[in-house]
C-alpha cells in the first residue's frame, strides 16, 4: 500500500462503479484509493489492482484522478515470459494496443489514465479493458498476427512499413 491510500476490496469496487456514496467520499476528500478488481492476473501476479490517486486541479476546476495499474501490467507479461525491451513484436504490439485507447500512456513502468470526476467510472471500465486485453498477450494470437504480417512483408517490400 502506497503511503496515504486506501485498499477497497471487491464489493468496494463494484461500490465505486455504482456510485456508492461512502467509496466516493474517500475520493472526494482527496484520499488515494487501491481497488481490488474481480480480475485476476495469470501466474503469481493475483488480483489485478487499480490505483486512484487525486490530481492537482485548478482552484474550483472539476476533481481530477490519475488511475494507474501500478506497474503490475508489465511485471505479469515478463512473468509470462512476454518482455517488451527484448521482443520488439511484442512491444510493437503493445504500443499498438495502448493507441486504441484515448488518454492512456505509458511512464515509469506502469500505465496511466486521466480521469474526472464526471469519467471516473466509464474511465475505469476502459482502463480495465486495456488491462485484460495486454493480458491476452499472453495466448500470443496478437503477436502470431503480426510474426505473420512481418513475414509477408518480407516477401512484398513495402506491405508494412515499421
Amino acid at each position: 500500500m502506497i503511503d496515504g491510500t486506501r485498499d477497497i476490496e471487491v464489493a468496494d469496487f463494484t461500490g465505486l462503479v455504482s456510485g456508492d456514496r461512502n467509496v466516493w467520499e474517500r475520493l472526494e476528500r482527496g484520499g488515494r484509493v487501491s481497488a481490488v478488481t474481480p480480475f485476476r492476473y495469470p501466474g503469481r501476479r493475483g488480483w489485478v489492482v487499480l490505483h486512484i490517486v487525486p490530481a492537482v486541479s485548478e482552484a474550483g476546476g472539476p476533481q481530477r484522478f490519475t488511475i494507474s495499474d501500478g506497474g503490475a501490467l508489465i511485471k505479469s507479461l515478463d512473468e509470462q515470459g512476454l518482455d517488451l525491451s527484448v521482443d520488439m513484436i511484442l512491444s510493437k504490439t503493445v504500443f499498438h494496443a495502448v493507441k486504441e485507447f484515448d488518454g492512456i500512456c505509458f511512464s515509469s513502468g506502469e500505465f496511466c489514465l486521466a480521469s474526472s470526476a464526471e469519467t471516473l467510472v466509464a474511465d475505469l471500465w476502459r482502463f480495465l479493458q486495456l488491462v485484460t486485453e495486454l493480458v491476452g498477450l499472453r495466448h500470443s494470437k496478437y503477436k502470431d498476427a503480426l510474426v505473420q504480417l512481418s513475414r509477408r512483408s518480407e516477401r512484398t517490400p513495402g506491405l508494412m512499413n515499421w
